[in-house]
């Protein structure tokens, strides 16, 4: 295992680095970062994401300065979610050349809190449009380079040697409390590979 995410106690709003309990790793999120919630039920002692109030689509990542990962071969990913409004818990890395992927599989909503495994090489992937870039000349609208818009593509293998960022995105906005992605913990299997 290469760490298993499971939040900070402190109730720290909007999600900051403090919110994470592995203090060895560095906290990543795109979209708008104030609108992402660490919320908490005190009586259940649940700490999770809570993305309801976000305007945008979002992602949440980890990375490690000391080292990048392997995730070839076994290497896997478990999350625990319990999401609701149609939303689906997808799966985000962030290879070392500096591309953004995205699985097409994820956790769906569900009433309780559902725990699944993903196989990274078995995941279909899709390229990752993290920039507000036009895809052709007959555009109308100006491109905003302030905008990171977190478009999935075309579908995409990536290389699974050298991962500098893992995490997640429902790639929505939220919908308030009926519809939001709540991550519960999520833990990654692999091979630290030194920078």
């Amino acid at each position: 295992m290469l760490f298993r995410e499971t939040w900070a106690t402190e109730a720290a709003q909007p999600m900051v680095q403090a919110s994470i309990s592995n203090k060895a790793l560095t906290l990543h999120i795109y979209g708008d970062a104030n609108e992402i919630r660490k919320s908490t039920h005190a009586a259940d002692d649940e700490h999770y994401t809570y993305t309801g109030e976000t305007t945008t689509n979002w992602s949440l990542t980890l990375s490690d300065p000391k080292n990048y990962w392997d995730l070839t071969g076994d290497g896997r990913f478990r999350m625990q979610t319990r999401n609701s409004g149609l939303r689906t818990t997808h799966i985000v890395i962030k290879t070392a050349d500096g591309k953004y992927f995205v699985s097409e599989e994820g956790n769906p909503e569900s009433t309780a809190w559902i725990a699944r495994d993903y196989i990274f090489r078995d995941l279909t992937w899709r390229a990752l449009l993290m920039t507000d870039t036009p895809s052709n000349a007959s555009n109308r609208r100006q491109p905003n380079p302030k905008r990171v818009p977190l478009i999935p593509q075309q579908r995409a293998t990536p290389d699974l040697t050298k991962i500098e960022e893992v995490g997640f995105s429902d790639l929505m906005e939220g919908g308030w409390i009926p519809s939001t992605s709540r991550v519960r913990s999520w833990e990654v299997w692999g091979k630290a590979v030194p920078r």
